[in-house]
């Protein structure tokens, strides 16, 4: 058995057993923003930092230098240690609650056929499948095609 929430069901990135088209209405108009997010390194899955590395090192090393050892792994969850909780909130939570705005604009001005059409792009009839990681799932599960 295979618990509902062991993977993503669908999403427009790397781990949704479907993901929407990238040919499909929503991916072709929001391919600017997600270009930008990728080049903020946004996305804690498949992060690529070779735009910012050179901004978020220098405040981890300084936060490092100014705060005892001792207390960077005090805050929740303490695996994380300083670095994860600097990318958290300041990446994951701060630039990416600015670009919310952002991205709500490129919805503005469109009528709700427009909308609906955006919307019908995550309709399963519409997404395509992720064959290898569904293969995986379903190996481990026990289940034939």
């Amino acid at each position: 058995q295979i618990h509902w929430s062991i993977w993503l069901y669908k999403d427009i990135g790397f781990q949704g057993m479907v993901y929407t088209n990238p040919h499909s209405p929503y991916m072709r108009l929001l391919q600017p923003f997600f270009a930008k997010k990728k080049r903020l390194g946004l996305e804690k899955w498949g992060r690529d930092d070779t735009h910012v590395k050179h901004i978020y090192e220098p405040l981890i090393q300084h936060l490092k230098e100014e705060i005892p050892e001792r207390f960077q792994r005090r805050r929740y969850p303490h695996h994380w240690g300083l670095e994860g909780h600097v990318h958290r909130v300041v990446r994951e939570m701060l630039v990416s609650e600015l670009l919310t705005y952002e991205y709500a604009s490129y919805f503005e001005g469109k009528t709700m056929e427009e909308l609906d059409e955006l919307a019908a792009s995550f309709k399963l009839e519409n997404c395509l499948k992720r064959d290898g990681l569904n293969d995986i799932l379903q190996g481990d599960a026990g289940i034939s095609k």
